[in-house]
């Protein structure tokens, strides 16, 4: 691995991230009706899948081996196993004492040892989920292997090819919307990887500093916030998914572009920097009734944001950042002795 970082893309996980959140307050909040504000936030998770395949690419190589999964579980799973955790004890209290949890499947030891392995998505059988957010960990832990063991490996020409061919197989399968399986957050990934692949091209050098850029780069946000906050349907979000690719060529524009300048502000990459436990905490703090619902929706929302950020930054300070540290030296001690 390297020490390579897309400032720009940690700006747009953040912010997606925080859309997520958002999304969940609004639906928790007034119900979950499908004309609501941000019915389209699952567009979020596709394009954290995008940008997994776009970095993890760049820090990845092809023949890291049997020490790429164990980076990935490290990266992955603690978080992951807390919060889950996290909710089964908020359930057992809410049910306790009259409040809202989600189903008794919940409190099943079959529940449980299915969400904290990653077996969301993997298996035919759905299962109820603890922490609801945590749908996509499943998939972006398995798909994440295909990084280094399959698309690293493959040839751009054929990944060129096989992009349209997926996108259109999905889409005659799934037409009302892209679906969050397994098949889609291949494809996301690849998508990313490609984009990676051909960013020092000198197309997309030339393009990503011509004056074109700018503005199909503010309409491709227009776009996909759209997207996001109306849940567009059938191929409009479909031409959403392929909407972002130019953004994952951000950090290659000039530094006075505006667009790139709100992505890699200060506020907005301290979001990028806690976004993954941001998007798996935020659940715990909404549903624990932590922020009473009886306050102002502004006062409401704020409160949780600002008590799941709290928490998150917490987290990656004292327990996330320190931890993933030392998995990856072991991890990396262990490949060395073998």
């Amino acid at each position: 691995m390297n020490g390579m970082r897309f400032r720009s893309l940690d700006g747009l996980r953040g912010s997606m991230a925080v859309l997520v959140l958002y999304s969940h307050l609004i639906g928790s909040y007034f119900g979950w009706r499908p004309d609501r504000p941000l019915a389209g936030a699952t567009l979020c998770v596709l394009f954290f899948f995008m940008l997994s395949g776009f970095v993890l690419s760049a820090s990845h190589s092809k023949n890291e081996g049997f020490s790429y999964l164990l980076i990935r579980f490290a990266r992955l799973w603690p978080l992951h196993f807390m919060t889950t955790i996290s909710m089964l004890c908020i359930y057992i209290y809410n049910k306790r004492n009259g409040f809202y949890y989600s189903s008794e499947e919940v409190f099943t030891l079959d529940t449980f040892l299915k969400n904290i392995l990653f077996l969301h998505g993997m298996i035919l059988y759905k299962f109820k989920l603890l922490n609801e957010p945590s749908w996509s960990i499943s998939l972006e832990f398995w798909c994440s292997l295909l990084i280094p063991y399959v698309f690293l490996k493959a040839r751009l020409k054929i990944k060129l090819l096989l992009i349209p061919l997926l996108l259109f197989i999905s889409y005659l399968c799934y037409p009302l919307k892209p679906p969050s399986n397994v098949l889609m957050a291949a494809i996301c990934m690849l998508t990313g990887n490609v984009a990676y692949s051909v960013k020092d091209s000198s197309f997309i050098r030339s393009l990503s500093t011509s004056a074109l850029f700018k503005p199909l780069a503010c309409l491709c946000v227009i776009y996909c916030t759209a997207g996001i906050w109306t849940g567009f349907r059938g191929i409009n979000a479909y031409l959403c998914l392929l909407s972002f690719i130019p953004l994952l060529f951000l950090d290659l524009t000039a530094e006075e572009f505006f667009v790139k300048r709100f992505f890699c502000s200060g506020i907005i990459l301290f979001l990028g920097s806690v976004s993954f436990p941001l998007y798996l905490f935020h659940e715990s703090v909404i549903v624990s009734g932590i922020v009473p619902k009886k306050l102002a929706f502004p006062l409401y929302s704020l409160s949780v944001l600002i008590i799941s950020l709290a928490i998150s930054y917490v987290y990656n300070e004292k327990i996330g950042n320190p931890l993933y540290r030392k998995l990856k030296t072991l991890i990396s001690r262990k490949k060395s002795d073998v």
